[in-house]
């Protein structure tokens, strides 16, 4: 306990004493489904906010996010409200509010439209996968998008390096699969420039066999817009593990703090083999 004590405020130092941007954080709610996987990681916020399914049952995630997360190279252009996606060999063109896209200079049309939210122009995801040849499937039953390639997550290091207490465990790293979650930021305190809020969600065992007592090891990162990022430790508390039975589930809360808008949300759905 001395010792998560210690790193703690080490983060805390680091987030508060590094020069501050402005925190400009949104209020915002977000909940599942869907839920949008990449790899191993579950991905439960992107900022300005989580992927969301619009009124023709398209998933759309926002601009930015397709170079953090996937690694596109991608630029937006405010006069002509369009933008640029260029990803696997392949240049891609969508209009804000339209549903004209040119693929490779060759004109067509997509099912549903790219919108402005909160400032940030969100993209359907369906598009990528038709025409940039982005690896993925849609499970109907479990509202899960999942996106698979070895080169996806290269750009958020802070989010997928783990922890030093988790350096030299051995994990099965797709031992629980996310079902539900909820980020709720409704809290601010622009005087002092910091924001607060909470992430609960629920995990459940997919393996054949009962998750011994300790051996769970779920747990969610989250990354602010100047890089700081927090993850939650292992060590000082495996004796809290709990024991989750094959099918089973469990769902984990925990407080969300920044001085920074919120970038990403992801978790890992870790057990100790």
């Amino acid at each position: 306990m001395k010792m998560y004590k210690i790193i703690l405020s080490l983060f805390l130092l680091i987030v508060f004493c590094f020069p501050k941007e402005s925190s400009a954080q949104a209020a915002t709610k977000a909940t599942s489904p869907p839920i949008l996987k990449i790899n191993q990681y579950y991905i439960l916020f992107t900022y300005p906010t989580s992927p969301y399914v619009d009124k023709n049952n398209r998933l759309l995630v926002p601009l930015r996010s397709l170079s953090d997360l996937l690694g596109a190279e991608v630029s937006y252009n405010g006069s002509s409200k369009t933008a640029n996606i260029k990803l696997n060999g392949h240049n891609l063109m969508v209009t804000t509010n339209s549903k004209d896209v040119v693929i490779d200079q060759v004109a067509k049309q997509m099912d549903t439209i790219p919108v402005q939210k909160m400032n940030s122009l969100f993209v359907p995801l369906k598009v990528l996968l038709e025409y940039l040849d982005v690896k993925g499937n849609y499970n109907a039953d479990s509202k899960l998008i999942e996106l698979n390639d070895p080169h996806y997550m290269k750009s958020t290091k802070q989010l997928t390096q783990e922890t030093q207490d988790r350096a030299n465990l051995d994990e099965n790293q797709t031992a629980f699969t996310i079902t539900s979650y909820k980020v709720d930021i409704s809290s601010s305190d622009p005087k002092n420039n910091i924001w607060r809020g909470s992430l609960t969600y629920t995990a459940k065992n997919v393996t054949d066999h009962t998750i011994e007592q300790g051996k769970e090891d779920v747990h969610s990162v989250y990354m602010l817009a100047n890089g700081n990022s927090q993850a939650e430790l292992y060590n000082y508390k495996r004796e809290n593990h709990q024991a989750v039975k094959s099918g089973g589930s469990i769902t984990k809360k925990r407080k969300l703090i920044g001085n920074a808008n919120l970038s990403y949300i992801i978790v890992k759905p870790y057990a100790v083999n």
